[in-house]
């Protein structure tokens, strides 16, 4: 029902992944999205599955959006017999290539793109829906961005991508001011530089992907000493990871009895299928 497709060598640096969700859901499925730090288009080539967040965009068939940074939880429902969507999922800073576009002013967003006039226009919609089958997509998909890039190529800007590459690579675990003595920059300068070409502060990128890098270890991890494995991903004690997982993760984890990581991670083995149970990350998690 949900696939992911690599980009091209071209476009490794700037593309995540391509993502396709097709199928017959059940009816009133929920869907669980942590924020990852990415950002994604999405492309509704039949009924789609929208969030149920009190206000949110309603998305409909056969147009395009984006969806920004996201700094919380969010979660989506299936009403439809059938679904397909297509997204394009860029990485942190690679969308500041093709765009100028301040990713700060759409955090948590869910917005048409005729709304933010960048990259993809509403009438792209036409031609993926054209194509038959997925690797048709891709390739149009492609040939669209490359062009796109001949004309408006602009570099990441070289400090905040130093410091994302600093980021991922420890974790999440580095400090904000030994980031901020790597790439020579004031704290004022380097947070503003960093809130518009990624959405987040550096010290909020940093917990996004420190917890992302804990819920992995949760996923793979086989021992059952918990306190271990939240050091492991950087945490002080259980007592800060519980309060991370009430932060950023489903609602009815929320209580202090049940956001404990042992209740965590049972709920994630035990309750359900892996679509209905399992926290994944970013639209690409439309599934699983």
């Amino acid at each position: 029902m949900y696939t992911e497709y690599q980009p091209s060598h071209l476009l490794v640096p700037y593309i995540d992944n391509y993502w396709e969700f097709k199928g017959n859901p059940d009816y009133g499925m929920r869907i669980h999205i942590l924020p990852d730090g990415c950002t994604d288009f999405i492309f509704t080539l039949g009924e789609v599955a929208n969030a149920v967040e009190e206000g949110s965009l309603i998305m409909q068939p056969y147009r395009s959006y984006f969806v920004g940074p996201m700094t919380k939880y969010s979660e989506l429902v299936t009403y439809a017999e059938s679904v397909h969507m297509f997204g394009v999922r860029f990485l942190p800073c690679g969308l500041s290539c093709f765009t100028n576009l301040p990713l700060h002013e759409f955090v948590n967003s869910r917005i048409s793109v005729n709304e933010m006039k960048a990259v993809f226009d509403d009438t792209f919609i036409e031609k993926l829906g054209e194509q038959k089958h997925v690797a048709d997509r891709i390739r149009v998909v492609e040939e669209y961005l490359l062009a796109y890039l001949a004309r408006h190529y602009q570099p990441a800007d070289s400090h905040v991508a130093m410091a994302v590459n600093m980021i991922n690579h420890s974790g999440g675990k580095r400090s904000v001011r030994s980031l901020m003595d790597d790439v020579c920059l004031c704290q004022r300068h380097f947070e503003r530089k960093f809130k518009h070409y990624i959405g987040f502060t550096p010290k909020e990128y940093s917990r996004i992907v420190k917890f992302k890098n804990a819920v992995e270890l949760l996923r793979t991890t086989t021992s059952a000493n918990l306190l271990t494995t939240a050091v492991d991903a950087g945490y002080y004690d259980l007592a800060h990871f519980s309060k991370e997982i009430k932060s950023k993760s489903r609602p009815r984890l929320a209580s202090p009895a049940r956001a404990s990581p042992l209740n965590f991670k049972r709920t994630r083995l035990y309750c359900g299928s892996l679509i209905r149970s399992t926290p994944l990350y970013g639209i690409q998690s439309l599934l699983f």
